[in-house]
C-alpha cells in the first residue's frame, strides 16, 4: 500500500482506489519509445470504485448490482523530467439492477470525457501564471498547442467576476489599450497593488453596469479613487463611489504641462526655414531632453555640451537663444517649471495661482491650464493626498508584456482571462478559475 501511494504522489493523484500495476521486477512505470514524438513514461492501473447512486435512477447501488465488465482508457499526467507520462487506466464497469443501466468507476482526479487528468489540468494554469507563451506551456506539458489553447479558453468562458470581494478604501482606475481602437478599464487596489478587475469597455454605459455589481455598502467603503484626467468616465465613477474623493494623477498632471513643451517646441522647428544653419533649430532638435528638465536639477554654474551646435555653452545662455526670439515658448517653459516645482515641494497653492493668474498666449499651454480649472478639485486633491497610480503603471506594462508574449490575442476574452490569471495568482489558484472543463 505504501508503494500505491508512493506512485500516486509521482503522479500527482490523491485517489487511493487507484491501484497501480507492478511488474515481477518492481518497475512501475515502462518507457514508450516514438519516433514522431516524445518518449512517454507509461503508467498502468486499475479502479474499481462503484457509485453511491445509479447515475441514470439514483437508486443506491451498495449492493444492488454486479460486475459488467471493464473500460480502458489513457490518460494524460503532469510532464515529469521532460518526459511525457500517461495512465492506462482500466475502470471496472458496473449495472443498475434497477433499472439495467451501466455505468463505470470515477475518480475525483479524472474530468468527465476528457483525456486530461486534474493534476495535469493545474500543471497548465500553474504555467499560465507565469509570462509565457501557450506554445511554451505545451511543450512544457508535452501537448498540443491547441489543446492547451482549447483547455484554457474554456475556462476564459466560464469566468465570472468576484463582486463580492472586499473593496479597498483607495481605487486605481485607467484605461488600457489591447487592440488598435479598443480600450478597456482597469480597478487596482491602491494599498497593495492587488489587481481588482479589467473590462473590455470604458464608456460611461459599461462602467456603471460592470461596477454596479458590487453592493452599495461596498462601494461607499471606497474613500479615495486615483484617476487620470479623462472626462469620459468621471461622472459614472463619482455616482457609484459616492463617499470617495477624486484624486487626479499627479503623474498625469506634468505630463500634460510637458507635452505642451513639447508640441510648442516641434512647432518652432517647423517655422524655421533655415534648418541647416539656424543654432536655435540644433538647438531644440538635438536637445530636447534639456527643455523637459526641472530647472533646480540643472548646473548654471557650468558649461554643457550641447549636441547640434558642437559648442560648449552655460544652460541659462542656451536657453536666452531661444527665449530671445520666441517669447512665448518662455512662457510655456515657465508655466512647466511652475508645475514641476508644485509637484517637486507638494504644495498647491503655488500652482492655483498660476492657473488663476494665467493669460492665454495661443500656445498649447492655453488647452492645459484650461483643463486644469475644469479638474482643479481632483488636483488639490492630489496634493492633499498621497495617493498615486503608481502602482497602476506597473500593471500596465505587465498587461502589455502578456500581449507581446503571446504576439497578440485574436480572441479578447482569452487575452483578458490571461491578464487576469498571471495577476490575480500570486501564489495559489484562485476557485473563480477552477473549472475543470475540457
Amino acid at each position: 500500500m505504501s508503494i500505491n501511494n508512493s506512485i500516486l504522489r509521482s503522479a500527482g493523484l490523491t485517489d487511493k482506489s487507484i491501484k497501480f500495476l507492478i511488474d515481477e521486477n518492481g518497475e512501475f512505470n515502462h518507457t514508450i519509445h516514438n519516433d514522431k514524438h516524445d518518449d512517454t513514461l507509461m503508467l498502468y492501473g486499475e479502479l474499481s470504485r462503484f457509485p453511491e447512486r445509479c447515475p441514470y435512477c439514483g437508486f443506491p447501488m451498495e449492493s444492488n448490482y454486479y460486475h459488467n465488465g471493464t473500460d480502458e482508457v489513457r490518460l494524460s499526467l503532469p510532464s515529469t523530467n521532460g518526459f511525457k507520462q500517461e495512465l492506462t487506466l482500466t475502470k471496472q464497469r458496473f449495472q443498475c439492477l434497477n433499472c439495467y443501466g451501466t455505468c463505470t468507476s470515477i475518480s475525483p482526479d479524472f474530468i468527465e470525457n476528457s483525456k486530461i487528468t486534474k493534476p495535469l489540468w493545474k500543471q497548465i494554469f500553474d504555467l499560465a501564471k507565469q509570462d509565457i507563451s501557450e506554445k511554451l506551456i505545451a511543450h512544457i506539458t508535452r501537448l498540443s498547442t491547441s489543446k492547451v489553447h482549447v483547455i484554457i479558453s474554456a475556462s476564459a468562458s466560464d469566468y465570472v467576476t468576484d463582486t463580492t470581494q472586499q473593496l479597498p478604501n483607495v481605487v486605481c482606475i485607467d484605461e488600457v489599450k489591447y487592440r488598435k481602437g479598443h480600450f478597456g478599464f482597469e480597478i487596482l487596489n491602491g494599498n497593495t497593488s492587488e489587481f481588482i478587475e479589467i473590462y473590455p469597455q470604458r464608456d460611461n454605459k459599461s462602467i456603471r453596469q460592470y461596477l454596479s455589481q458590487f453592493s452599495l455598502k461596498n462601494r461607499q467603503k471606497v474613500e479615495i479613487v486615483v484617476m487620470d484626467m479623462n472626462a469620459g468616465y468621471q461622472s459614472p465613477i463619482r455616482e457609484l463611489f459616492p463617499n470617495a474623493i477624486i484624486v487626479v494623477d499627479r503623474f498625469h498632471i506634468v505630463q500634460l504641462a510637458m507635452k505642451a513643451v513639447q508640441s510648442e517646441r516641434i512647432k518652432i522647428q517647423r517655422e524655421l526655414s533655415d534648418k541647416k544653419h539656424n543654432r536655435v533649430y540644433k538647438l531644440l532638435k538635438s536637445n530636447w531632453k534639456f527643455f523637459l528638465k526641472a530647472e533646480r536639477n540643472i548646473d548654471t554654474s557650468n558649461t554643457k555640451w550641447f549636441r547640434g551646435v558642437h559648442e560648449y555653452m552655460y544652460p541659462q545662455d542656451a536657453l536666452q537663444l531661444v527665449f530671445k526670439d520666441f517669447p512665448n515658448f518662455k512662457t510655456v517653459y515657465d508655466v512647466y517649471q511652475s508645475v514641476l516645482d508644485a509637484r517637486f515641494n507638494h504644495t498647491f497653492t503655488p500652482l492655483e495661482q498660476l492657473i488663476n493668474n494665467y493669460k492665454n498666449n495661443k500656445t498649447e499651454m492655453d488647452t492645459v491650464i484650461k483643463t486644469y480649472k475644469k479638474y482643479i478639485k481632483g488636483i488639490k486633491a492630489a496634493f492633499e493626498n498621497n495617493a498615486s497610480n503608481g502602482r497602476l503603471e506597473g500593471t500596465n506594462r505587465r498587461i502589455k508584456q502578456i500581449g507581446r508574449t503571446a504576439y497578440g490575442y485574436a480572441n479578447s476574452m482569452n487575452y483578458f482571462y490571461r491578464i487576469r490569471i498571471q495577476l490575480h495568482n500570486k501564489f495559489i489558484l484562485k476557485q473563480q478559475f477552477l473549472t475543470f472543463k475540457v
